[in-house]
């Protein structure tokens, strides 16, 4: 982005269209030179909103607060399964080991019930994804849905077990209901101990509306959220937090210093690291020889 502001100031005839689904747009519009005064037509940097063409997408909030999210997922998913229309369901998790951990009890709860109810409860199929899947395994999601197992009995449905990456990255065709339990794992760096945590942390309202917009691509859709309404107003923030407030800085630094940037300090961040973040980041570049005492890329670093 810095770059990008640097470029325009030279070449005033090159226009820059910045877009998101998620983004918060008055902090960007700011960082361009506008005033942040929104669709104002006098703005030197205009902020335009595109709406969607979702279908309307009913939210349900808990009446409390569930004591284990993990598990009122699950049942949350059966139930929708017994009671819902058809339609195929999405549900949020943190990592992979709680995605094929859900996908195992989902279906060994869902063959229990349509052993009980062959005729009313259909067969229901169930797929991981998250980042690190086989590319074989990630084909499976486009298979139609199962097929009744009994004459004039339900249809089946697929449930995807998901890490955020169904937030924004792909789109799914055909799912209409969304659980949501408010989770997602964030990376968080602790510059002092230098050790980098993968935590299970809430996630931000822009996701939670991500999140539900998935239910409403191919027909209304039904979004439930496993938490209250009133955590959601007051204990999740608007946005998530920059990567580059929470992540070691590493791999930026040196991409900066192969740019030809030295001035770490005095760089245009659209949001400035803490310097103790910098100075981590440049002790280990040091350490790993990619950058020399003098503060200068060397061949090795060149190379990484």
């Amino acid at each position: 982005m810095a770059l990008l502001k640097g470029i325009l100031k030279r070449r005033p005839d090159l226009k820059l269209i910045i877009m998101s689904a998620a983004v918060d747009a008055i902090k960007f519009q700011k960082y361009f030179g506008g005033t942040g005064e929104g669709k104002d037509k006098k703005e030197s940097v205009p902020l335009l909103k595109v709406p969607g063409r979702a279908h309307p997408i009913e939210v349900f909030f808990t009446q409390k607060p569930e004591p284990d999210y993990f598990e009122a997922a699950i049942r949350t998913v059966l139930m929708i399964h017994r009671a819902e229309d058809e339609g195929d369901i999405l549900l949020f998790l943190t990592g992979k080991e709680e995605i094929e951990e859900a996908c195992r009890k989902i279906r060994l709860e869902a063959d229990h019930l349509r052993n009980l109810n062959p005729t009313t409860v259909g067969p229901l199929a169930c797929f991981p994804l998250y980042s690190s899947l086989p590319f074989q395994q990630l084909q499976h999601i486009f298979d139609h849905e199962p097929e009744a197992e009994v004459p004039n009995g339900s249809r089946g449905r697929k449930v995807f077990v998901s890490t955020n990456i169904a937030e924004t990255s792909m789109t799914i065709d055909g799912i209409v209901y969304v659980v949501d339990p408010g989770f997602s794992k964030q990376i968080v760096y602790n510059p002092r101990t230098r050790v980098e945590s993968h935590l299970a942390s809430p996630i931000s309202k822009a996701s939670a509306q991500q999140r539900a917009c998935r239910a409403g691509h191919t027909r209304p859709g039904k979004c439930f959220r496993l938490y209250t309404e009133k955590d959601f107003s007051t204990e999740l923030e608007d946005q998530s937090p920059p990567k580059i407030l929470t992540s070691n800085l590493a791999k930026t630094v040196l991409e900066l210093y192969n740019l030809g940037i030295k001035d770490l300090v005095h760089f245009d961040y659209v949001d400035m690291p803490a310097p103790e973040t910098l100075m981590r980041a440049l002790e280990l570049l040091n350490y790993l020889g990619a950058v020399d005492d003098e503060g200068n890329l060397t061949p090795l670093g060149a190379m990484m």
